[in-house]
């Protein structure tokens, strides 16, 4: 028996570790001063759009990963402090969806 992985379920894993990666981030940070409730709600919608890619991860839908990439890359400009961790999860979903798009035959 053989037992590989395939490129989809590396990017898939990396997607997963790098949204709760992220999502971890977002909770040391949020303590720190200058904490305000505009904070809260920034990282409250910047992990939940990471999730939401990170579902279409797991469940393979390409379009689910597409808004979740597309939001951590919107969302990254507004706050370029946590910007710098939500790009390479932006790419990382954005890669997943795109080699996803590339396996799945069009209809």
């Amino acid at each position: 028996m053989t037992g590989g992985y395939s490129t989809l379920d590396v990017l898939r894993g990396a997607s997963v570790v790098a949204v709760a990666l992220l999502t971890l981030l977002l909770l040391l940070t949020l303590r720190a001063p200058g904490y305000r409730t505009s904070r809260l709600v920034l990282f409250a919608v910047v992990a939940l759009v990471g999730w939401v890619g990170a579902t279409g991860a797991v469940y393979d839908r390409a379009k689910l990963l597409f808004v979740g990439a597309l939001g951590q890359f919107l969302l990254g400009f507004w706050n370029f402090t946590i910007g710098l961790f939500m790009l390479p999860t932006a790419a990382i979903l954005l890669a997943n969806a795109m080699a996803l798009e590339q396996e799945q035959p069009t209809e």
